[in-house]
């Protein structure tokens, strides 16, 4: 038939885009999404819960940090199979929070002053391969990413 769009090619990879209310009631929905779609890209199920442990730490940083708790905003969650890795952007309008000004955990002191909070970005960074920020349309944007192992075949 001329003029429709054909199918997806079988190569192409899934890519979903979530967009929630500024609530965490909507957090274990973000962590069950997230775990899904690292599964359908290839990851077993233990790092699955771990990559959706740093999106939802990076979505409940949106919430109390760049929203201030405000309930009535959005939060953007972009998935994206790349092929090689797995990609998660987190964007919102919310205030900028400058990663580097927050200072670096040292895990024996907060073990041993028993702080809560403070954890995500460093959790964020131990699990994934790559975090990083950045402003793009007046928009926040974090960008979480997960390499996937190469297949034996291309190691080589």
């Amino acid at each position: 038939m001329k003029g429709a769009p054909s199918p997806p090619a079988a190569s192409a990879k899934p890519t979903l885009l979530l967009t929630i209310p500024s609530q965490t009631s909507f957090l274990a929905l973000v962590r069950e999404i997230t775990e899904k779609m690292a599964e359908v890209a290839g990851f077993g199920h233990g790092v699955a819960e771990k990559l959706a442990l740093a999106v939802d730490e990076a979505t409940t940083n949106v919430l109390e940090h760049a929203y201030g708790g405000a309930t009535d905003r959005s939060v953007e969650v972009r998935f994206e199979d790349r092929g090689l890795e797995f990609r998660v952007d987190v964007l919102d309008s919310g205030h900028m929070v400058d990663p580097k000004a927050m200072p670096r955990v040292d895990l024996e002191k907060f073990v041993s002053e028993r702080r809560k909070g403070g954890l995500g970005v460093h959790l964020m960074e131990k699990i994934m391969d790559s975090v990083t920020f950045r402003r793009s349309a007046r928009r926040n944007v974090c960008c979480l990413v997960k390499r996937k192992a190469e297949p034996a075949a291309r190691r080589g």
